[in-house]
Parts: structure tokens; sequence; C-alpha cells
């Protein structure tokens, strides 16, 4: 039977009369109000609280190419958040469409358990080609948070036979909310409640980009005769929530202290890898390779979710090396054939359109555009963070001021003084400026840019006129402004009441 004779033959069936099923039409045609409706009542009403104190609850985008969201109400609005950094390509790039497109027009395999699948050999294979040795065998998962597990337990089946224990990281990291991760992320607190994957006293936490303290951590966790407890050492190359760089060298000493002290090195490139700071990975601004690497975000194209753990075919061995133990870990959705299309396509993309170099040279130009602003505006912007295109600001909030502007105390839509101030810097950016930015739980001072790695001059010029308006009148107008606008229409909305 044909496809066309197929389609006639479904058009033919009578309407269901089963349950009340909204078709991809009806959905892709809703209004922001039955939208938001469906959202409280079935996902999460606390987050749609957050979305409408943020102005963002009826951002209704019709369509997205390249740096901008097409909203319905005609506006164009420049992506500097990007889903957090996960559309490095530009939204709908047309060379990730055209891959999707020739996978379905060729009918491609997606899923097969029973045989090897030629594209997941063909991405790892390009991985190994642009990693540098040895980092030549991977493991596709579906986020950052399944490639960090993969990692961690990769590492454990290496040393717990030893009766290593312990993790290490880094005070303020995230490196998700899976299970195993969760207990490596403390960026903000969302451990309560729940029964961690590694306990507590299984982790050793130390603060980021200090040399001397993993030293220490190190000589802490030895066993007289036996070396230490520590199983690996895990590390963002650039602490995502607060856009921290380490300092030079510090990467290459991590690297150096692990091997010397049988401790395997984790590098979470999930956040920057894929050529955000104009390398492909951020821990390639020093002449260093950790034993395990970690990437998601943008290696999905902006179309597909996946993530990728990377190690050397050395260490997967010890960790999988027969035919009883090479499928302990694994997963339904690893490696789907066109989520690793995409990847391939993604990767070519990166080089052949010079995206990563891209990325460095609007990285350097906007730090450029943000310094003259740091110059202009002292007392506000205090501190510019970051390499390539991930930057933050760090804001001067004087909570005297806010104080006066609202009582959080009694106010449960403002959790703190920070979270008004940079939420209406966020707010006025999008409603005045059209531009879409954010900021993160575990640092409400700092502002984040992570726009696409094709952005241009003028793009990067009009976020900074942005952020001079708004400098320029004042935090404490913009904070007025955006308290006035929340608390009485957030209460009294009407998807809370439903």
């Amino acid at each position: 039977m044909s496809t066309q004779q197929v389609r006639q033959d479904f058009t033919a069936v009578p309407a269901r009369t089963g349950p009340d099923l909204l078709t991809l039409e009806d959905a892709l045609a809703l209004d922001m109000v039955s939208a938001n409706r469906f959202y409280a009542r079935h996902l999460n009403r606390h987050m749609l609280e957050i979305y409408a104190i943020l102005g963002l609850d009826m951002l209704d985008v019709r369509s997205a190419q390249g740096t901008t969201l097409h909203l319905a109400d005609g506006r164009k609005v420049l992506d500097f958040s990007t889903g957090m950094g996960a559309v490095g390509l530009g939204h709908n790039h047309p060379r990730i469409i055209a891959a999707e497109r020739l996978c379905h027009d060729r009918h491609v395999l997606d899923i097969t358990k029973l045989s090897p699948h030629k594209l997941q050999a063909a991405l790892a294979h390009n991985l190994s080609q642009i990693l540098p040795d040895p980092l030549d065998t991977s493991f596709f998962a579906t986020s950052g948070a399944e490639a960090n597990e993969a990692a961690m337990k990769l590492a454990e089946r290496i040393q717990t036979p030893k009766g290593k224990r312990k993790f290490l990281c880094m005070k303020g990291a995230f490196h998700g909310k899976t299970h195993g991760a969760l207990a490596l992320t403390t960026a903000t607190e969302v451990h309560t409640g729940f029964l961690l994957g590694v306990p507590k006293e299984n982790v050793i936490y130390i603060p980021y980009g200090d040399i001397d303290a993993l030293h220490r951590a190190i000589k802490d966790a030895g066993i007289a005769g036996q070396g230490n407890d520590i199983i690996a050492a895990i590390i963002e190359p650039i602490r995502g929530t607060a856009c921290e760089v380490p300092p030079p060298g510090y990467l290459t000493r991590f690297v150096e202290l692990c091997r010397d002290n049988d401790i395997v090195s984790i590098f979470d490139e999930v956040k920057v890898g894929c050529g955000r700071t104009g390398r492909f990975c951020a821990f390639m601004h020093e002449d260093v390779v950790p034993d395990v690497v970690t990437l998601a975000k943008t290696l999905g194209g902006g179309k597909r979710a996946i993530g990728a753990m990377v190690t050397s075919q050395a260490l997967f061995e010890r960790a999988y090396g027969n035919r009883n133990d090479c499928n302990l870990h694994s997963s339904t959705f690893s490696g789907i054939g066109e989520t690793c299309a995409v990847a391939i396509e993604t990767l070519n993309t990166l080089h052949d359109d010079g995206l990563i170099d891209n990325a460095g040279a609007m990285g350097d130009y906007l730090e450029a555009r943000l310094e003259a602003l740091r110059v202009k505006y002292p007392d506000t912007l205090i501190d510019i963070r970051g390499r390539g295109l991930f930057r933050a600001i760090r804001l001067n909030f004087k909570e005297d001021m806010a104080a006066r502007l609202v009582d959080v105390s009694r106010n449960p839509l403002f959790i703190t003084y920070q979270s008004v101030l940079i939420g209406a810097v966020a707010r006025q950016l999008f409603e005045q400026h059209n531009i879409l930015v954010h900021f993160q739980p575990g640092a409400r001072d700092i502002l984040h840019f992570m726009p696409p790695f094709i952005v241009t001059r003028a793009e990067i010029d009009q976020l900074v006129d942005g952020l001079d308006a708004i400098f320029a009148s004042g935090i404490a107008n913009s904070a007025l402004r955006f308290v006035a606008g929340n608390v009485k229409r957030v209460i009294s909305s009407a998807w809370k009441k439903s």
C-alpha cells in the first residue's frame, strides 16, 4: 500500500468517540490563556507563577529562527538565553532542518537494540577526531545529567574494587538533578526530601578554583597504606551558575593531582562544550586532558536531546571490558538514529561555518562592550565574568534600597531582595528592549548572556544599549515597576484560580 493510500484511508476513519485529545494542529493553535490553563492543571502551576513574575507567562512564540523569536503579537525578540545555552547554532538552523528531513525521506532507523547502529559509530568517530587523545570512546545519553551519571558509574566500576567510596566536587557546582548527579550539585538547594544516589557522607565539597583546597582534601581522604578514598573528582571548566573561570593553570594542576593520586578526573562541559568559549571544549584553553569529559546542550543542534560521556578506550575497558559487563550501563534512547544524525551535522556545521571561531570573536566583542558599560556605571555593574559567548555581569544590589520597595518577608512572590532586582532587570530587557536573558537561583545578582554562536555585533549592541538605558534610569526604577506590575496581577490571575 502506498503512503498516499494510507493517508486516504486514515482520513476516511470516523471521528473518535474516546478521550478528548488535542490534535497537533489544535496544540499549535492554542492561545496562551488556554495553554496556561492546561499547564497549571497538568504540569506545574508554581513554575507558571515564576514565569508570570518575570513577565514570560504570555510569551507566545509562533516561530524561531537564528537568534530571533517571532511572537504572535508581531514582536521580534533576541534570544540571549537559548535554553540556558542549548541552542548554540541558533533556532532551526537550516542544516539541522535538512539533516532531519534527509532522515525522514530515507526512513532512517532510529532505534535498534539487536545490532550496531552506523550513525552512533559515526558520531563517536567524529567526537574522537575533535577531542584530544586519548578521549576516543563514547557513551550517548539524552541529557547532561545522564552523561554525568555515566561518567560517575564508569569511575565507580574502576575504583570501588579498590575500596574507594567518595566523590570530590566543587561547592556551587551544578551537574544535574538525577539521583547520582544530584549529590554533586550544590549550586542551588535541590537536595531536600530526596534520598541521594551518593550519600552526603560519600561526597567531599571544596571551593572552586582553589588548588590548595584540592591538595588538602586528597590528603585528608588518605587511608593508611592504601592511598586515598576518592573515586573521582568532577569539575565544570567554567562554573555554570556563577559563570566563574578558574585561575590560569588550575585545570592542568587539577588533572595532575588526580593522576598522581589515582583519582579519575571528570570535566563537565555540558554547558560550555561544543564551541561556546571559542574552543570546542573550555578545557582546551589549557594544555590538559581529563580522564572523562561530558557534553550535551549544543551537541543536539538546538533540536535534539543528546548527551555524551567520552573517555579513553583503556578506562572503558577497565570498567566494562568483557561480554558480561559491556552492557551494564545502557539506555533505551541512547544514540537514537536521527538524534545522532543531527549531532553529526552539528559538529560539521560548527567547523564548516567557523562558528567556534565566531563564538570566540563575538565573545571578545561582548566583553569589550560590557567593560565599557562597567566603566560608565561602576556603582551598578561591578564584575564581568565568563569566556567566549558564556558571559555574565554581577550587579550591585543595595539591599537597603530594595527593602524600601518591597518587604520580602511578607510577600511569597519574592524570595530575596536580589530576586526582585535581578528579575526587574531581566523583565525590563524583555518588555522594553525585546531581549531574553536569564539568571540562576544560586546566583541572584548575576545576569547571564548565552546567545547562539551566529550572533552579530549589531545584536550584541542591542543588548548593551538596552542595559545602558536601564542603568541610566536606575535599577530602583526598574524594581518599582517590577513589583507594581507583579503583586496584584499575579495574585489575581485567572489561571491560579482555576
